[in-house]
Formats: structure tokens, C-alpha cells, sequence
């Protein structure tokens, strides 16, 4: 049962909750964010520019990464939401973080891909080098007309809903995953009443096992018809299918039930050093699912418990930065953000008007890429995002809003 001293840490947590400071956060975890970012960028760019950096695995299973951490974070911020003040805070709070940088980049996506084909037509696609599998099932007529509903979907978050299955990947492929996202917070609050039963370690542990054993059972039941399926053919059913990778966020949730059950303040912490042995499990898990298994298993799912098992210990590290290295964590978890929503249409955009000559050899062209990136991820985030954001929480913490 939840001991004594865990209701003590939760009875805290509760009471933070209007008072939260960034210091009240996990500061590895936004380093944590900014590396999958980094290497979601790398996975793209042989997507974008043909040349493999690293194991395509790597960023479908950081996909994992940022849905277990995401359910482990929102638990840990918000323990409980109690009234009609607490659930406005929680889903005001959800549109403060989500809403200014997701909409920039469907606005920029948009507008580079539906001015860019209305154009130049198919031969846009070659200068941009997206792959068929990424557009397989579009329309034949893409005249202005679709790229405007296409646009109010991604708007509304409701291109994954689309009988088109490429519709979600049409302008900036990523924010699949921040669709995803939204669909999860809005069934937040259910999932934390549900947990509450689960409050032994034996409990927890358990339903994290049932939960694995549901998702193989929910891919099994989406698979497609035929042999050698691919991205083209489970992007829909699977990979992106928001049942399946629901079972992920729940299981970060379940993770914070464990936090919750034994404190790191109350039952120690762990040395950093075991952070080596658990990401040495994650990249197991990697090269096999990259070498050995068909993309239904190898994509994501072989390595969701690796993935798991970073969060729980990088959630436990003893570590104590000091208020320089706190600021700087909170600024890379900031960047990381805004670097996976717009890194996508700015490679598009570098490839098409030929801003990065390919000419590099590869090592040095994706170096100066990611330079490029970051430079400009950065000049989003200070000066577009973090300013968007604060006006958008002034207007939702308005007394005309909140009554």
C-alpha cells in the first residue's frame, strides 16, 4: 500500500501546485528530451539528404522515449486534479505548452509545402526528396482546396483521423507524435483516477507487465495483410495508431505510481553511473530490433522497457545541479521542443533551396546542419515561442477567462 511517507510526498507535491517553480522540475529528464531531439534530427536527415547517420531505430523507439517520459512528467506535476480550478489549470497549462510552437510549425509546414507543390507540382517532392512511403495515398487532385482542409486538420489535430493515412505526414512529419499527445491529455485525468488502484509494488508492476502484453496483442490485431510491411503499410494501424502507443504513456504513468510509492527524497537515489547499463540495455535492444526483427516489433516496440528503465533511473539520479546548470537544462528541455516541431520543414526548406551544399562530406554536412538548426530553434524559442506563451497564459489566467 502507498506508505505513510509517500502520502507525505504526494501531500507536498499537492500543495506545490499552484506554486511550482521551474526548480520543482527533473532537470536530467530535459537533457534527456533535448538527446532524443538530436538524434530524431539525425534519424530524418537520411530521410532528407540520403546519407544514414544512425540507426533509423533509434528515432522510432526515442518515439517511446518522449510518450513514457510525457505520462511520467504529467503524473509527477500534477498528482491529483481536484475541482473545476485544478482541471482548467491542468488543460490551460497542457495549450500553454503545446499550442504556440505546434502552430507555428503547421503554419511555416504549410505554407512551404502547399506553396511549393501548387508550383512546382510532383517534380516539388524530388527537390524536397520526401519518399513515396511519406505520401503514398495523397489525393491526385492537390489543388487548394486540400491543401486547405489539410491545413484546418492539422489545426484541429485531426489529421490522424483522415481516411488519407499520409495525411498526417503531408507538412512537417513529426507532429504526428504532438497529435498524439493532445489525444493523451485529454484522457489524463481518467487514467490518474483509474491508477489509484495501483498502489502496491506488486500491483504496479504487474499492470506494467499486462500493458506490454496488451500492446503486442493490439499490434497483432491492426497488422495488415502480406509479408516485408513497412512504414507505408503500418503507419496508420500501428505506428502512429493512438490505442497502441496510449499503453506507453500509461506505462510513464504507472512509473511516477512507483516514484510515488518509494520517494527518491525518503529511499535515496541512484549513482549516476547506473545510467549506463540501463542505456546499454536501450541500444541492445536497438541493434536488434534493427537487424533481427520485422518493423512491427523493431520500430518501438522491443525496446519500450529499456526505454522505461531510463526514465526510472534518470528520474532517481543523484545529481544536484546548481542554479546555472538548472537554468541551462531548463533551456535545452525548452529548445528541444521547438528543434522536433520546426527541424523537419527547415531541413526541407535547406534541401530545396540548396542552402547546405551536399557537396560536404557527410560528417560535416550533418554537423553544420545541426548547427543551422540550433541556431534557429533557438531564435524560435526566445523570440517566437516563449514570448507566444506568455501572452497565451495572460489571456487563460484572465479573470474574464476563468470566470
Amino acid at each position: 500500500m502507498i506508505t505513510a511517507a509517500s502520502k507525505s510526498y504526494c501531500e507536498r507535491k499537492r500543495r506545490t501546485l499552484n506554486t511550482a517553480t521551474d526548480k520543482d522540475k527533473i532537470p536530467i529528464l530535459d537533457v534527456g528530451r533535448f538527446v532524443g531531439a538530436v538524434i530524431v534530427v539525425f534519424v530524418h536527415y537520411e530521410t532528407i539528404f540520403g546519407s544514414p547517420i544512425v540507426y533509423g531505430t533509434l528515432g522510432t523507439t526515442f518515439l517511446s522515449w518522449f510518450f513514457v517520459l510525457s505520462g511520467f512528467i504529467l503524473s509527477y506535476n500534477y498528482p491529483e486534479i481536484i475541482g473545476r480550478a485544478g482541471y482548467f489549470r491542468f488543460y490551460s497549462h497542457r495549450v500553454i505548452r503545446i499550442f504556440p510552437a505546434y502552430l507555428l510549425a503547421v503554419f511555416v509546414s504549410a505554407a512551404f509545402v502547399s506553396i511549393g507543390y501548387l508550383s512546382l507540382t510532383d517534380q516539388f517532392w524530388e527537390e524536397v526528396h520526401r519518399p513515396l512511403q511519406l505520401r503514398f495515398d495523397l489525393p491526385e487532385d492537390l489543388g487548394p482546396q486540400f491543401w486547405v482542409r489539410a491545413t484546418v486538420a492539422h489545426v484541429t489535430f485531426t489529421q490522424s483521423l483522415s481516411e488519407i493515412q499520409s495525411l498526417n505526414l503531408v507538412f512537417n512529419g513529426p507532429l504526428w507524435s504532438l497529435v498524439l499527445e493532445m489525444y493523451f491529455y485529454v484522457s489524463f485525468p481518467f487514467w490518474l483516477i483509474v491508477l489509484r488502484r495501483a498502489d502496491t509494488l506488486l500491483r504496479i508492476l504487474l499492470s506494467m507487465l499486462g500493458l506490454y502484453v496488451l500492446q503486442f496483442c493490439l499490434i497483432q490485431s491492426w497488422l495488415p495483410p502480406g509479408e516485408n510491411l513497412g512504414l507505408a503499410e503500418l503507419n496508420i494501424p500501428v505506428y502512429t495508431n493512438p490505442i497502441v502507443r496510449g499503453s506507453e504513456f500509461i506505462l510513464g504513468m504507472l512509473l511516477y505510481r512507483i516514484h510515488l510509492l518509494r520517494p527518491p527524497e525518503i529511499f535515496g537515489r541512484i549513482h549516476p553511473l547506473w545510467l549506463l547499463p540501463a542505456v546499454a540495455l536501450y541500444l541492445g535492444t536497438v541493434y536488434l530490433a534493427q537487424n533481427y526483427l520485422p518493423y512491427q516489433y523493431g520500430s518501438f516496440y522491443l525496446s519500450v522497457p529499456a526505454v522505461t528503465l531510463i526514465v526510472f533511473v534518470m528520474s532517481r539520479l543523484d545529481w544536484a545541479p546548481n542554479d546555472l546548470q538548472h537554468r541551462f537544462c531548463f533551456f535545452l528541455g525548452g529548445v528541444s521542443y521547438v528543434l522536433y516541431c520546426f527541424h523537419w520543414p527547415l531541413m526541407e526548406m535547406l534541401q530545396f533551396f540548396d542552402l547546405l551544399p551536399q557537396t560536404l562530406p557527410v560528417m560535416l554536412h550533418s554537423v553544420l546542419l545541426a548547427f543551422v538548426l540550433l541556431v534557429f530553434c533557438t531564435i524560435i524559442y526566445l523570440y517566437a515561442e516563449v514570448p507566444l506563451r506568455r501572452r497565451l497564459r495572460r489571456l487563460l489566467n484572465s479573470p474574464q477567462v476563468k470566470s
